[in-house]
């Protein structure tokens, strides 16, 4: 018989390789004064929860010095609401939701996750999949950086590592907001980025997409792969340089400190502005809603497997989202080509 007390997750208790992650039950969290109980059905595992079970450097300071604050990991989280605390009006039991988590409190990587009334959820799209609605953490981060440079019509946008959860993300919002996108990926993604509503898609392993004679008001850099200097002839005079990683050897952020000082805004990481995320999950809701958001699956798994889903992410090379199935076993798992 289950014990209604307990559940299953999977718990990450020092800092290692996907070697260290155990699924195993923990106790069940129970909503307190102003919380939802939700009860997981999708979450992913993407850069940032790779990041906290290896962190580096400065890592450690927001993660746990020694080992983790928190034992279990997952931004995303797509679900049903079980129960509510006293005082919660916004949701009630059997919504379906979706959002982030916030990152000090234990994430999705479980049966059940308790998150306060405020935080960054909201009521899921009719009919969309739970493993579809699991696209906030990468899209939030490419949206704040959109909008910081009011990116809209008339705007030419670059974006660099244009099949990831945050460059197809960018793609897809920048084509929203009106701009004019260029997408830069590899072969075996080109047909992706074209059916995400990039203009044109260019081929960096077929040409040197550094050289192709145009000029941005925005490139995005969304993997941390390439030198800043080649993407500094395709700026224009004003234009600016967003990356979300520090570059090849840290070489970002001594521009992005040089940046800062001259208060010039050149060169600069899309952080999300404070206390932004929820009227974010809200608006994401909305484009969801009206066709002009999808996710992008590479592939799932079931959270017996959620160790191989990290090594999988660590490789570098998936496309859009991984998805992990926590209610259910997933049908066979699905990649993009």
């Amino acid at each position: 018989m289950t014990d209604p007390l307990t559940m299953r997750a999977a718990v990450t208790r020092r800092y290692g390789s996907p070697d260290v992650i155990e699924i195993c039950d923990a106790p069940k969290p129970a909503p307190a004064a102003g919380e939802v109980l939700v009860r997981a059905h999708a979450a992913t595992v993407n850069r940032t929860d790779c990041g906290e079970l290896r962190p580096r450097g400065l890592g450690r300071l927001m993660f746990g010095l020694r080992r983790p604050r928190r034992t279990i990991f997952g931004m995303d989280v797509a679900g049903v609401v079980e129960a509510v605390g006293a005082g919660v009006t916004a949701f009630k039991p059997s919504d379906r939701v979706f959002g982030m988590c916030p990152f000090r409190s234990d994430g999705a990587h479980a049966d059940y996750v308790c998150l306060p009334e405020t935080a960054p959820i909201a009521l899921m799209p009719p009919d969309t999949p739970f493993g579809e609605a699991v696209v906030c953490e990468g899209a939030y981060y490419a949206d704040s950086g959109l909008r910081k440079f009011h990116v809209g019509p008339g705007h030419k946008v670059l974006v660099y590592g244009a099949s990831g959860a945050i460059g197809s993300a960018a793609v897809q919002l920048a084509k929203a907001y009106g701009a004019e996108v260029t997408a830069v990926v590899p072969t075996r993604r080109l047909a992706l980025a074209r059916s995400l509503g990039a203009d044109r898609v260019i081929d960096y392993t077929a040409e040197d997409f550094s050289r192709i004679g145009e000029r941005f008001d925005v490139v995005f850099e969304a993997v941390g792969k390439t030198s800043y200097f080649r993407y500094r002839r395709l700026l224009k005079p004003a234009g600016v340089f967003m990356a979300t990683d520090v570059g090849p050897w840290g070489e970002y952020l001594p521009l992005m400190l040089w940046s800062a000082i001259a208060r010039n805004d050149r060169v600069g990481v899309p952080l999300p502005p404070r206390g932004g995320a929820r009227a974010f999950v809200e608006a994401l809701k909305a484009r969801m809603a009206a066709g002009q958001f999808r996710a992008v699956v590479d592939r799932r798994y079931p959270l017996a497997e959620i160790a191989e889903a990290y090594r999988y992410v660590e490789t570098g090379q998936k496309a859009g989202i991984v998805v992990i199935d926590v209610a259910a076993d997933p049908p066979e798992a699905v990649r993009v080509n």
